[in-house]
């Protein structure tokens, strides 16, 4: 009898548009089985292949009062089937994956149910010093992480620090990448300056946090010794910022994200909060380019020490020194990474997960 496999998210990941909807739904296209069907709130009523639509406003109350419409529709499919697991995805609220565990688990008892976090999510509440969110975040993260057969992390870094709040031992899943076959022939958007690259939607409080230090204390240092300089910026329909070294490119395709990308002078990642393995960081590293980072900027991830293209920093004064000094250097990028692309490929990750927990038989 064959395993029926179903992952849902509290969002939209079809047509991704941030990296954590990317993470999602490549994982999901990656899982080894046929059997498979991806379940999602959505904001828009375009369909998909294996994936089951609940059309809400993207906002929290409409989630919550629709999470007994997602029950029953999850439970609909699961009739009459007897080997299941079920994968909720973690990079939304832990409110929401406690609430639709409860209303699953007394019928569906024979499933499984696996936890994919993307992130510490307790870690990341407590810097926005909401007391309550906070507080109910642990309470449910721990929950989860007790009454889940599997509960996973991005690293050996961030499995350290789950195990140690949560007195589990959870299980490493990379986050992972999956590229165009055509990469290497992929045109560099150019423009009339020289200009930084940062990528990530601010809704997720450590990328606001980032683009903050970047906008108020990094570029400001950079630009008056350089203010020829821009920042640009995508992932974002608007910022909250409007100083006249930030470009806004918006929500962009893929093949746009890796384009500006590619023609940066430099990737930055100014991360201070954040434990869990950044895509954009790995798109950097697939491409060659020369990474300015804190160490939460590339915290997870597999450095590879022959290549001396990524610099990490202390505080925003040696970040600004360290971008100058790099602008200035002859070759600033290298080829395209088979290292890190082979690595990090996100079917051979999922693959080797759902191989070496045994959840294929």
């Amino acid at each position: 009898m064959k395993t029926k496999f179903i992952v849902i998210n509290f969002f939209r990941v079809t047509d991704p548009y941030s990296g954590g909807s990317e993470v999602s739904y490549n994982f999901f296209k990656n899982i080894p089985s046929k059997n498979k069907i991806l379940f999602q709130y959505s904001d828009n009523k375009k369909k998909h292949k294996n994936v089951k639509s609940i059309f809400i406003k993207n906002s929290k109350i409409h989630k919550i009062l629709n999470l007994i419409k997602l029950a029953n529709e999850i439970k609909n499919y699961c009739k009459n089937k007897k080997k299941i697991v079920i994968i909720i995805e973690g990079a939304s609220w832990a409110g929401y994956t406690y609430s639709l565990y409860k209303l699953l688990k007394n019928d569906l008892p024979n499933a499984k149910f696996i936890y994919h976090s993307q992130n510490i999510e307790y870690v990341i509440r407590k810097h926005k010093q909401n007391f309550l969110i906070t507080y109910l975040t642990k309470y449910f993260e721990n929950y989860i992480a007790n009454n889940f057969e599997i509960f996973t992390c991005t690293s050996k870094e961030e499995k350290k620090i789950v195990d140690k709040i949560y007195g589990i031992k959870s299980h490493v899943l990379s986050n992972g990448l999956e590229l165009p076959k055509n990469l290497n022939k992929l045109k560099s958007i150019k423009k009339k300056y020289d200009y930084i690259f940062f990528g990530g939607n601010i809704d997720f409080y450590p990328n606001y946090d980032a683009l903050k230090t970047l906008v108020k204390e990094i570029m400001p240092k950079v630009n008056y010794q350089n203010s020829y300089i821009k920042l640009v910026v995508s992932g974002n329909r608007s910022l909250p910022f409007n100083e006249n070294f930030i470009v806004n490119v918006g929500f962009v395709t893929k093949d746009k994200f890796l384009q500006y990308l590619k023609g940066a002078c430099l990737f930055v990642n100014p991360m201070q909060i954040t434990f869990g393995v950044q895509t954009k960081t790995l798109h950097a590293l697939a491409l060659g380019k020369t990474i300015i980072a804190t160490k939460d900027g590339v915290a997870g991830v597999k450095i590879n020490p022959k290549f001396k293209n990524i610099f990490i920093c202390k505080d925003n004064k040696y970040f600004a020194n360290k971008i100058l000094l790099k602008l200035n250097s002859k070759k600033i990028d290298k080829r395209v990474s088979r290292y890190y692309i082979k690595l990090y490929k996100m079917k051979n990750i999922v693959e080797n997960f759902f191989l070496k927990h045994n959840l294929l038989n």
